[in-house]
């Protein structure tokens, strides 16, 4: 119980400076009297004691403003008190308590330097005011004071110092955190916008291609027009199919045990895009060559989304047949596809190449896309797990 009022005393004298100062003044002018008193010498005690004393507590009540100018103040009006009445004097412990508040003020050197003048000061004082021995404690404890004096403003110094580096090493740690915190969302929003962009503009363009052969074929061919609305029909579907999976993997909560209940698509399902782009319209060739190896879920997802881009475009920019060609070998897959050009510009400056890109080289591949001669060339190499697992 007294801990804990000892405490919360602590702490509310800590919370006003003033306040805490004018505790400091009051244990210098309380301490000063009683170690005057106390002593085994005859005291007389009269009005400089008094005084001394008032100016004691004033100095050190109003230390914090001009700490080196009362120091020198109180140092002066102890030599004059000895040298009147030649006896101690309050002011002596003042100037203890001014020396460590200006030692703080100071490096450590300049504050030893400050502290041995101060001591050697008090020595000489302690030898007139008592007609002590060179060597008798009287005279040597003002040594010793000084001491102490420069001892505790060192460790009040280096404690501040350590407690600012700590804390200018949390505010760095914390800001380094929010900056990688940060990072990741941007990261996360653009994979989201990525994902997006690559699964709505497929299937959009093939409802907008089989919508419109849908209006024009009508009346003229009932049969074909309803095979196109059937077409945009499972287009609308898997917009609808692949935003919920995405759903439900960014609602997945990593901590807990359920996992989504369905994937993305892989390239297990490119038979099926392309057979998709080609009842959209567009004539696909495509050659697959080697055998097929197993890919990590990621670079899975990649194949799929760039040639899925890649076929997109050529069917929404590009004219007559587009060429797609596969080849597994032991170091990974790569996508081969190229178009004739007709509006696009080859610079490879929209959303969709810029995603294309993107997820070949977050999956340790590369990919280039380019006009050459009048055909739009894209070109992607990705990893096999095996070979990931090697270069890691």
């Amino acid at each position: 119980m007294s801990e804990s009022a000892g405490a919360r005393f602590w702490t509310w004298l800590r919370a006003d400076l003033r306040r805490f100062d004018l505790a400091v003044a009051l244990l210098t002018v309380g301490v000063a009297s009683a170690l005057i008193t106390g002593s085994s010498e005859r005291f007389d005690s009269g009005w400089p004691e008094v005084a001394a004393g008032v100016g004691a507590f004033a100095l050190v009540s109003f230390r914090r403003v001009q700490p080196f100018l009362f120091l020198a103040i109180a140092l002066v009006w102890t030599a004059v008190h000895v040298a009147m009445w030649d006896r101690p004097t309050p002011t002596v412990f003042a100037v203890v308590v001014l020396l460590a508040t200006s030692a703080l003020r100071l490096e450590r050197w300049p504050a030893i330097g400050l502290g041995a003048a101060i001591g050697a000061s008090l020595y000489v004082l302690g030898l007139i005011g008592t007609d002590a021995e060179l060597a008798d404690s009287r005279a040597v404890i003002g040594i010793v004071w000084s001491a102490l004096a420069i001892g505790i403003a060192d460790a009040v110094r280096s404690w501040r110092r350590y407690r600012e580096s700590a804390e200018a090493q949390l505010e760095s740690t914390v800001r380094a955190a929010e900056a990688n915190t940060r990072r990741q969302v941007s990261e996360e929003r653009l994979a989201i916008a990525r994902e997006l962009h690559d699964l709505l503009a497929h299937n959009l363009s093939v409802m907008n291609v089989q919508t419109g052969a849908a209006q024009h074929l009508l009346r003229s061919d009932p049969d074909r027009a309803e095979e196109s609305l059937l077409a945009a029909r499972d287009a609308g579907r898997n917009v609808l199919d692949e935003l919920r999976e995405l759903l439900a993997i960014l609602r997945h909560d990593d901590g807990s045990d359920a996992e989504p209940t369905s994937s993305l698509p892989t390239a297990d399902q490119l038979p099926a895009l392309v057979e998709t782009i080609r009842s959209a319209g567009l004539d696909v060739d495509w050659t697959r060559t080697g055998e097929t190896r197993p890919l990590t879920p990621a670079v899975s997802l990649a194949a799929y989304r760039i040639v899925q881009e890649g076929l997109t475009n050529a069917a929404k920019h590009g004219t007559g047949t587009a060429h797609l060609v596969t080849e597994w070998t032991d170091d990974g897959l790569s996508i081969h596809l190229s178009n004739p050009a007709a509006e696009r510009s080859g610079d490879g400056s929209g959303l969709g190449l810029v995603g294309m890109r993107e997820r070949a080289t977050a999956n340790g591949g590369e990919l280039s896309a380019e006009l050459v001669a009048g055909r739009f060339v894209v070109e992607a190499n990705l990893p096999t797990a095996a070979s990931r697992e090697a270069a890691s």
